[in-house]
Protein backbone atom coordinates (compact mmCIF):
# COMPACT_ATOMS: atom_id res chain seq x y z
CA UNK A 1 0.00 0.00 0.00
CA UNK A 2 1.82 3.11 -1.25
CA UNK A 3 0.58 6.36 0.27
CA UNK A 4 1.27 9.29 -2.01
CA UNK A 5 -0.48 12.54 -1.15
CA UNK A 6 -3.14 11.97 -3.80
CA UNK A 7 -3.64 8.41 -2.74
CA UNK A 8 -3.98 9.37 0.93
CA UNK A 9 -6.76 11.78 0.03
CA UNK A 10 -8.48 9.18 -2.14
CA UNK A 11 -8.08 6.56 0.56
CA UNK A 12 -9.58 8.83 3.20
CA UNK A 13 -12.64 9.45 1.05
CA UNK A 14 -12.98 5.79 0.14
CA UNK A 15 -12.48 4.71 3.75
CA UNK A 16 -15.21 7.09 4.89
CA UNK A 17 -17.53 5.62 2.28
CA UNK A 18 -16.64 2.12 3.37
CA UNK A 19 -17.22 2.95 7.02
CA UNK A 20 -20.63 4.40 6.19
CA UNK A 21 -21.48 1.36 4.13
CA UNK A 22 -20.50 -1.00 6.94
CA UNK A 23 -22.06 1.00 9.75
CA UNK A 24 -25.33 -0.89 9.46
CA UNK A 25 -23.55 -4.13 10.34
CA UNK A 26 -22.76 -4.52 14.05
CA UNK A 27 -19.03 -4.32 14.77
CA UNK A 28 -17.73 -7.48 16.40
CA UNK A 29 -14.85 -7.56 18.82
CA UNK A 30 -11.82 -9.42 17.57
CA UNK A 31 -11.11 -12.64 19.45
CA UNK A 32 -7.61 -13.23 20.77
CA UNK A 33 -5.51 -16.32 20.02
CA UNK A 34 -2.53 -15.84 22.27
CA UNK A 35 0.79 -17.52 22.75
CA UNK A 36 2.62 -15.81 19.88
CA UNK A 37 5.92 -14.12 20.66
CA UNK A 38 6.66 -10.84 18.87
CA UNK A 39 10.19 -9.49 18.53
CA UNK A 40 11.98 -6.91 16.40
CA UNK A 41 14.43 -8.23 13.80
CA UNK A 42 15.48 -4.83 12.44
CA UNK A 43 14.28 -1.22 12.53
CA UNK A 44 15.05 2.10 10.92
CA UNK A 45 14.53 0.63 7.44
CA UNK A 46 12.29 3.36 6.05
CA UNK A 47 8.69 2.97 4.92
CA UNK A 48 8.47 -0.76 4.23
CA UNK A 49 5.87 -1.95 1.74
CA UNK A 50 6.50 -5.67 1.19
CA UNK A 51 8.89 -8.51 1.97
CA UNK A 52 10.02 -11.79 0.43
CA UNK A 53 12.27 -14.47 2.02
CA UNK A 54 15.55 -14.98 0.16
CA UNK A 55 15.85 -18.68 1.08
CA UNK A 56 19.08 -18.05 3.02
CA UNK A 57 17.74 -16.56 6.23
CA UNK A 58 17.34 -13.02 4.89
CA UNK A 59 14.71 -10.97 3.10
CA UNK A 60 14.14 -8.65 0.19
CA UNK A 61 12.22 -5.52 1.23
CA UNK A 62 10.45 -2.95 -0.93
CA UNK A 63 10.24 0.62 0.33
CA UNK A 64 9.46 4.14 -0.79
CA UNK A 65 11.76 4.11 -3.84
CA UNK A 66 14.02 1.08 -3.65
CA UNK A 67 14.32 -2.62 -2.95
CA UNK A 68 16.80 -3.60 -0.25
CA UNK A 69 18.17 -6.88 1.01
CA UNK A 70 18.78 -7.77 4.64
CA UNK A 71 20.84 -10.90 5.15
CA UNK A 72 20.76 -13.40 8.01
CA UNK A 73 23.43 -11.39 9.84
CA UNK A 74 21.40 -8.18 9.64
CA UNK A 75 23.49 -6.49 6.93
CA UNK A 76 21.38 -4.23 4.69
CA UNK A 77 22.13 -3.28 1.09
CA UNK A 78 20.21 -1.74 -1.83
CA UNK A 79 19.61 -4.07 -4.79
CA UNK A 80 17.28 -1.85 -6.88
CA UNK A 81 16.91 1.90 -6.57
CA UNK A 82 15.18 4.93 -8.11
CA UNK A 83 12.09 2.83 -8.74
CA UNK A 84 9.46 5.34 -7.65
CA UNK A 85 6.98 3.06 -5.87
CA UNK A 86 8.06 -0.61 -5.72
CA UNK A 87 5.38 -2.81 -4.19
CA UNK A 88 4.89 -6.59 -4.30
CA UNK A 89 7.88 -8.95 -4.38
CA UNK A 90 8.26 -12.62 -5.36
CA UNK A 91 11.37 -14.75 -5.71
CA UNK A 92 11.50 -17.68 -8.17
CA UNK A 93 14.91 -19.31 -8.15
CA UNK A 94 17.33 -16.43 -8.65
CA UNK A 95 14.72 -14.13 -10.27
CA UNK A 96 13.20 -11.49 -8.03
CA UNK A 97 10.02 -9.98 -9.55
CA UNK A 98 8.89 -6.53 -8.39
CA UNK A 99 5.59 -4.94 -9.37
CA UNK A 100 5.08 -1.20 -9.61
CA UNK A 101 7.87 1.28 -10.05
CA UNK A 102 7.74 4.80 -11.46
CA UNK A 103 6.98 3.51 -14.94
CA UNK A 104 4.32 1.01 -13.84
CA UNK A 105 6.21 -2.01 -15.11
CA UNK A 106 7.17 -5.45 -13.92
CA UNK A 107 10.84 -5.41 -12.91
CA UNK A 108 12.87 -8.62 -12.73
CA UNK A 109 16.26 -8.82 -11.05
CA UNK A 110 18.53 -11.82 -11.50
CA UNK A 111 19.95 -11.91 -7.99
CA UNK A 112 22.84 -14.11 -9.15
CA UNK A 113 24.08 -11.83 -11.95
CA UNK A 114 22.57 -8.43 -11.12
CA UNK A 115 20.88 -8.21 -14.54
CA UNK A 116 17.64 -6.18 -14.54
CA UNK A 117 14.86 -6.53 -17.12
CA UNK A 118 11.41 -4.94 -17.41
CA UNK A 119 9.39 -7.39 -19.53
CA UNK A 120 5.89 -5.89 -19.35
CA UNK A 121 3.65 -3.01 -18.29
CA UNK A 122 2.27 -4.53 -15.12
CA UNK A 123 1.37 -1.94 -12.48
CA UNK A 124 -0.24 -3.16 -9.28
CA UNK A 125 0.16 -3.70 -5.57
CA UNK A 126 0.25 -7.27 -4.28
CA UNK A 127 2.18 -9.90 -6.23
CA UNK A 128 1.87 -13.70 -6.37
CA UNK A 129 3.63 -16.37 -8.40
CA UNK A 130 1.24 -19.08 -9.56
CA UNK A 131 2.21 -22.72 -10.18
CA UNK A 132 3.75 -22.72 -13.66
CA UNK A 133 5.31 -19.28 -13.28
CA UNK A 134 2.52 -16.82 -14.17
CA UNK A 135 2.17 -13.75 -11.93
CA UNK A 136 -0.90 -12.05 -10.44
CA UNK A 137 -1.17 -8.51 -9.17
CA UNK A 138 -3.95 -6.51 -7.51
CA UNK A 139 -5.83 -3.22 -7.92
CA UNK A 140 -6.63 -1.45 -4.65
CA UNK A 141 -9.12 1.07 -6.02
CA UNK A 142 -7.41 4.32 -5.07
CA UNK A 143 -5.14 4.47 -8.11
CA UNK A 144 -7.70 6.20 -10.32
CA UNK A 145 -9.12 5.00 -13.61
CA UNK A 146 -11.22 1.89 -14.24
CA UNK A 147 -10.75 -1.20 -12.11
CA UNK A 148 -8.07 -3.63 -13.24
CA UNK A 149 -9.29 -6.40 -10.91
CA UNK A 150 -6.70 -9.12 -10.55
CA UNK A 151 -4.31 -8.80 -13.49
CA UNK A 152 -2.41 -11.87 -14.73
CA UNK A 153 0.97 -11.90 -16.45
CA UNK A 154 1.40 -14.95 -18.67
CA UNK A 155 5.08 -15.84 -18.44
CA UNK A 156 5.34 -17.96 -21.59
CA UNK A 157 3.85 -15.36 -23.94
CA UNK A 158 4.62 -12.17 -22.03
CA UNK A 159 0.93 -11.22 -22.27
CA UNK A 160 -0.82 -9.13 -19.62
CA UNK A 161 -4.51 -9.92 -18.93
CA UNK A 162 -6.27 -7.10 -17.01
CA UNK A 163 -9.40 -8.09 -15.07
CA UNK A 164 -8.48 -11.77 -15.24
CA UNK A 165 -10.67 -11.81 -12.13
CA UNK A 166 -13.02 -8.80 -11.82
CA UNK A 167 -12.58 -8.35 -8.06
CA UNK A 168 -13.46 -4.66 -7.47
CA UNK A 169 -10.66 -3.94 -4.97
CA UNK A 170 -7.86 -6.03 -3.52
CA UNK A 171 -4.45 -5.75 -1.85
CA UNK A 172 -2.54 -8.91 -0.93
CA UNK A 173 -2.49 -12.34 -2.56
CA UNK A 174 -2.00 -15.87 -1.22
CA UNK A 175 -2.15 -19.31 -2.84
CA UNK A 176 -4.33 -22.05 -1.31
CA UNK A 177 -2.64 -25.29 -0.16
CA UNK A 178 -4.37 -27.30 -2.91
CA UNK A 179 -3.31 -24.76 -5.60
CA UNK A 180 -6.93 -24.44 -6.74
CA UNK A 181 -7.59 -20.90 -5.55
CA UNK A 182 -6.02 -17.64 -4.47
CA UNK A 183 -7.11 -15.44 -1.60
CA UNK A 184 -7.06 -11.67 -1.56
CA UNK A 185 -8.34 -8.93 0.75
CA UNK A 186 -10.23 -5.67 0.40
CA UNK A 187 -8.39 -2.80 2.09
CA UNK A 188 -11.53 -0.72 2.51
CA UNK A 189 -14.08 -3.28 3.72
CA UNK A 190 -11.88 -5.81 5.51
CA UNK A 191 -13.33 -8.63 3.42
CA UNK A 192 -11.35 -11.78 2.61
CA UNK A 193 -12.02 -13.05 -0.92
CA UNK A 194 -11.53 -16.44 -2.56
CA UNK A 195 -10.85 -16.62 -6.31
CA UNK A 196 -10.93 -20.09 -7.99
CA UNK A 197 -8.11 -20.42 -10.52
CA UNK A 198 -10.27 -22.29 -13.03
CA UNK A 199 -13.25 -19.88 -12.75
CA UNK A 200 -11.74 -16.55 -11.67
CA UNK A 201 -14.93 -14.62 -12.45
CA UNK A 202 -16.74 -16.54 -9.68
CA UNK A 203 -14.97 -15.01 -6.70
CA UNK A 204 -16.66 -15.14 -3.30
CA UNK A 205 -16.34 -13.35 0.04
CA UNK A 206 -15.43 -15.83 2.78
CA UNK A 207 -15.46 -13.46 5.77
CA UNK A 208 -14.86 -9.90 6.97
CA UNK A 209 -12.48 -8.98 9.75
CA UNK A 210 -14.19 -7.61 12.88
CA UNK A 211 -14.36 -3.90 13.49
CA UNK A 212 -15.18 -0.93 11.29
CA UNK A 213 -11.90 -0.30 9.48
CA UNK A 214 -9.03 -2.74 10.03
CA UNK A 215 -7.33 -1.60 6.83
CA UNK A 216 -6.24 -5.05 5.63
CA UNK A 217 -3.06 -4.74 3.57
CA UNK A 218 -1.57 -8.17 2.88
CA UNK A 219 -2.01 -11.85 3.66
CA UNK A 220 -0.26 -15.19 3.45
CA UNK A 221 -1.32 -18.79 3.96
CA UNK A 222 0.01 -21.86 5.74
CA UNK A 223 -0.07 -25.40 4.39
CA UNK A 224 -2.47 -26.19 7.26
CA UNK A 225 -5.00 -23.82 5.65
CA UNK A 226 -4.86 -20.75 7.89
CA UNK A 227 -4.67 -17.25 6.47
CA UNK A 228 -2.57 -14.62 8.24
CA UNK A 229 -3.69 -11.07 7.53
CA UNK A 230 -1.93 -7.76 8.20
CA UNK A 231 -4.43 -5.18 9.47
CA UNK A 232 -2.53 -1.99 8.66
CA UNK A 233 -4.63 0.65 10.39
CA UNK A 234 -5.56 -1.54 13.34
CA UNK A 235 -1.91 -2.43 13.98
CA UNK A 236 -2.63 -6.14 14.32
CA UNK A 237 -2.15 -9.52 12.64
CA UNK A 238 -5.21 -11.78 12.32
CA UNK A 239 -5.48 -15.51 11.74
CA UNK A 240 -8.46 -16.49 9.57
CA UNK A 241 -10.06 -19.87 8.89
CA UNK A 242 -11.35 -19.43 5.31
CA UNK A 243 -13.63 -22.47 5.62
CA UNK A 244 -15.61 -21.16 8.61
CA UNK A 245 -14.88 -17.44 8.44
CA UNK A 246 -13.69 -17.45 12.06
CA UNK A 247 -10.79 -15.15 12.92
CA UNK A 248 -8.67 -14.14 15.87
CA UNK A 249 -5.81 -11.75 16.61
CA UNK A 250 -2.37 -13.30 17.06
CA UNK A 251 -0.58 -9.97 17.64
CA UNK A 252 -1.91 -6.53 18.50
CA UNK A 253 -0.41 -3.25 19.64
CA UNK A 254 1.90 -3.04 16.65
CA UNK A 255 2.40 0.37 15.11
CA UNK A 256 -1.02 1.47 13.82
CA UNK A 257 -2.59 4.09 11.56
CA UNK A 258 -0.42 5.12 8.61
CA UNK A 259 2.62 3.34 10.09
CA UNK A 260 1.01 -0.07 10.63
CA UNK A 261 1.87 -3.55 9.33
CA UNK A 262 2.06 -3.73 5.55
CA UNK A 263 3.05 -7.31 4.68
CA UNK A 264 3.27 -10.82 6.15
CA UNK A 265 5.27 -13.88 5.03
CA UNK A 266 6.13 -17.29 6.47
CA UNK A 267 9.88 -17.97 6.53
CA UNK A 268 12.36 -20.24 8.31
CA UNK A 269 13.20 -19.64 11.96
CA UNK A 270 15.95 -22.03 12.97
CA UNK A 271 14.55 -25.52 12.38
CA UNK A 272 10.96 -24.25 12.41
CA UNK A 273 8.86 -21.49 10.89
CA UNK A 274 7.86 -18.01 11.95
CA UNK A 275 5.66 -15.26 10.57
CA UNK A 276 7.50 -12.10 9.56
CA UNK A 277 5.87 -8.72 9.07
CA UNK A 278 6.96 -5.32 7.79
CA UNK A 279 5.49 -1.96 8.73
CA UNK A 280 5.46 1.60 7.50
CA UNK A 281 7.28 2.37 10.76
CA UNK A 282 10.42 0.83 9.19
CA UNK A 283 10.42 -2.27 11.36
CA UNK A 284 10.81 -5.93 10.42
CA UNK A 285 9.24 -8.15 13.11
CA UNK A 286 9.19 -11.89 13.78
CA UNK A 287 6.11 -13.61 15.23
CA UNK A 288 6.89 -17.03 16.70
CA UNK A 289 3.87 -19.34 16.97
CA UNK A 290 2.84 -21.52 19.92
CA UNK A 291 4.12 -25.10 19.78
CA UNK A 292 0.76 -26.48 18.62
CA UNK A 293 0.51 -24.23 15.53
CA UNK A 294 1.62 -25.70 12.19
CA UNK A 295 3.08 -22.72 10.35
CA UNK A 296 4.75 -24.50 7.43
CA UNK A 297 4.16 -22.49 4.22
CA UNK A 298 2.12 -23.57 1.23
CA UNK A 299 4.21 -25.92 -0.91
CA UNK A 300 4.69 -24.61 -4.45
Amino acid sequence: MVLSGARIRALCVAAAMAVCGLAAAPAQAAAECGGWQVETVAHGLGELENLEPDGRGGFYLSGASSVTHIDAAGQVGVVLENMGVPRGLRLDGSILSVVGGRDGRLWQLDTATGEVTKPAAFAGNGLLRLPGGDLLTTWVGTEGGPSQGLTRYLRDSGTVVPNWSPVPRSEGLALSPDHRAVYTDDLLTGEIIRVPLDTPDRWTIVTRLPGVFAGVDDLTMSQAGSLYVAAHFEGAIHRVDPDTGASCVIASGLSSGWTGPSSVRIAPDGEGWALYTTGFDGTLRRLRPPADVDLSPVRS
